[in-house]
């Protein structure tokens, strides 16, 4: 059983019986130390389904399931007393396990709930019928996710019925949103009227059962003698409790990494773990610290990065990893059409060197130019989270609009697509899109980035027919690789994705662009919310193997932009000069910021 483990690995591992919490760094191999015991712990059960392991996603839980079977089989030897339909344990996300509570309480009662969520769901066409109701216009795929953001954390708070007409103060940023609480209300509506249910309601329902129906939450403790938690960083207050409630025996092995926790969006509270600490002060404690994956430079920016958080559980997380040479850099560039440039010329390197690449970044809305850069220097590349289409972007409809104009109204010399665009900014192009923007809902910087995408295209164009067949050819593209599905035998590739869909994965290099004030952190971001900020740039940095690169674009559109206050964190303990290795890490990367137009 100990193949390849450490120490602290094997130790936790090795745990029996009673609460446990284990600390697992980024690259730490915590899925291995969970599926190993898993494997160790089915020996000794009746049955290995006696065995929850919860996890979030349905892609872990089947990695986790797949792991599972092949060290069961390499390990060898029978299970207990198992059935042919009953050799694994019950590995699954938090949702389907409440989902199956749900199901056991609709045979008791005979009531019957409609799932809005899933395969195939229904619930975003539900969303954007009401919005359209109330707003006249069909919602894009971010504006539903902020919704559905704002609707998860009312119903955390206990604010989700506003059927008396009573309505709280809208959350953060849910004020942008016209008509919000028209909004919020009719959803609240509909659902009552045709017993929907949404993810986030099936949690709470699942809860509500558990604490109001004995012989349900009698058989479910009954059901399981040890209980296994991934990713507990992410559970929300609700989720946690459910946990609570089913575990009979206080057999709980939670997994997390309180400085991963970036969900706050899903109400992912990381207190809970503070509070699992609290609650079990005798729970046995491993520290996972080794990060197998990065190279030293990475782990110690990234580390220096998040110590500046107060509210963690302290690490002294290491890599016994050898250097290859510097492997943190710093970049600057005129523009984000510049920052899209230099991507594309970064990933057609890793290409030829047969590694593999990520561009990560906070808003989905800030890949328009890398595309565009990679489309154009004919790299392909997977895409993984919000993937925003250039012509449903209002200022991007509006230029081509009057690119078409020019061209029909040209009596002599037909003005090229650049010369136009010029002509649009000095007119007053930026403002009049930002005001739509406002009206909207949508934050300002997105027509920031669509003028860099639309300056790109529009000097690469030579014509309005060239121009279209670019965004045509991006579309295409997209289309293609979207998911990161980029076909067989494609090699290796880049990967677009927001720093969210890229947690839990890596890369050789990584390129983390628009590290900005008003990105990373976030403009809205007050408080408690500037940690949670740090915690997601901190999980991109961890993404990356063998070289990080974080980049910054000066101006984006016709704004200048800021420095992300987090860059000085990045490289010296508290913003301060260390001393010793910390010292020269910071010499280092100050002389690898370099500036590109």
């Amino acid at each position: 059983m100990t193949f390849d483990l450490d120490r602290a690995q094997m130790e936790a591992v090795l745990h029996d019986e009673g609460p446990a919490l284990v600390l697992a760094g980024p690259g730490s191999g915590k899925t291995t130390v969970i599926t190993r015991r898993a494997v160790r712990l089915s020996k000794k059960l009746s049955s290995p389904s006696r065995l929850l392991c919860v996890t979030f996603t349905n892609a872990a839980a089947d990695e986790m399931r797949e792991r599972y079977v092949k060290m069961a089989s390499r390990g060898g030897g029978a299970y207990g007393n198992d059935t042919a339909e009953d050799k694994t344990p019950v590995f699954c996300t938090v949702h389907s396990f409440c989902n199956g509570i749900v199901k056991e309480f609709e045979r008791i009662s005979g009531k019957r709930y409609t799932r809005i969520e899933g395969e195939d769901s229904p619930r975003n066409a539900i969303l954007s019928r009401i919005y359209k109701k109330f707003n006249g216009s069909v919602p894009d795929d971010a504006m539903l996710e902020r919704l559905k953001g704002y609707f998860r954390r009312e119903k955390e708070a206990g604010k989700a019925d506003c059927s008396d007409g009573n309505a709280p103060k809208a959350p953060s940023g849910a004020n942008q949103i016209r008509r919000f609480r028209d909004i919020e209300r009719e959803y609240v509506r509909v659902k009552a009227e045709n017993g929907y249910l949404d993810f986030d309601d099936m949690i709470f329902l699942s809860l509500k059962i558990l604490r109001e129906n004995a012989d349900i939450r009698e058989r479910m403790q009954c059901a399981f003698d040890f209980i296994q938690v991934d990713e507990a960083q992410d559970l929300s207050r609700a989720q946690y409790d459910v946990i609570r409630a089913v575990s009979g025996n206080d057999n709980i092995f939670i997994v997390a990494d309180d400085d991963q926790s970036i969900y706050g969006f899903r109400s992912a509270e990381p207190q809970c773990l503070f509070d699992f600490a609290e609650e079990f002060p005798d729970a046995a404690r491993y520290e996972l610290t080794r990060n197998f994956r990065s190279e030293p430079g990475i782990v110690e920016a990234s580390s220096a990065l998040v110590s500046v958080n107060v509210k963690r559980f302290r690490k002294d997380l290491f890599t016994t990893r050898e250097s290859s040479g510097e492997s943190v850099f710093f970049e600057t560039h005129r523009s984000a059409a510049a920052q899209g440039i230099f991507c594309a010329e970064e990933a057609r390197d890793a290409v030829r060197s047969g590694e593999t690449i990520a561009v990560l970044y906070r808003n989905g809305i800030s890949s328009l130019p890398v595309r565009a850069a990679l489309m154009l220097s004919g790299v392909k590349y997977g895409i993984a989270g919000n993937c925003p289409r250039a012509w449903e972007q209002p200022a991007v409809r509006e230029c081509f609009e009057k690119l078409l104009e020019a061209e029909r109204n040209a009596k002599f010399i037909v003005p090229g697509p650049s010369a136009t665009y010029r002509a649009l900014i000095r007119d007053g192009f930026a403002g009049k899109m930002e005001e739509l923007c406002r009206l909207e809902g949508h934050d300002r910087k997105t027509v920031s980035v669509t003028l860099d995408f639309l300056k790109l295209i529009t000097e690469r164009s030579g014509s309005y027919l060239e121009a279209v067949g670019m965004l045509d050819k991006i579309e295409r593209f997209d289309g293609a690789f979207l998911n990161g599905q980029c076909g067989e035998g494609a090699g290796p590739h880049v990967m677009l994705s927001t720093i969210h869909s890229a947690k839990g994965l890596e890369y050789d290099r990584v390129i983390v662009i628009d590290v900005l004030e008003g990105e990373l952190p976030g403009s809205e971001a007050v408080g408690d919310a500037v940690e949670e900020e740090r915690r997601l740039l901190y999980v991109a940095m961890t993404r990356a193997k063998r070289k990080l690169i974080l980049s910054r674009p000066v101006r984006r559109g016709i704004r200048g932009e800021e420095d992300s206050r987090f860059l000085k964190e990045a490289v010296c303990r508290d913003g301060k000069k260390g001393s010793g290795t910390q010292l020269k890490l910071c010499t280092a990367m100050e002389k690898r910021d370099r500036v590109h137009s």
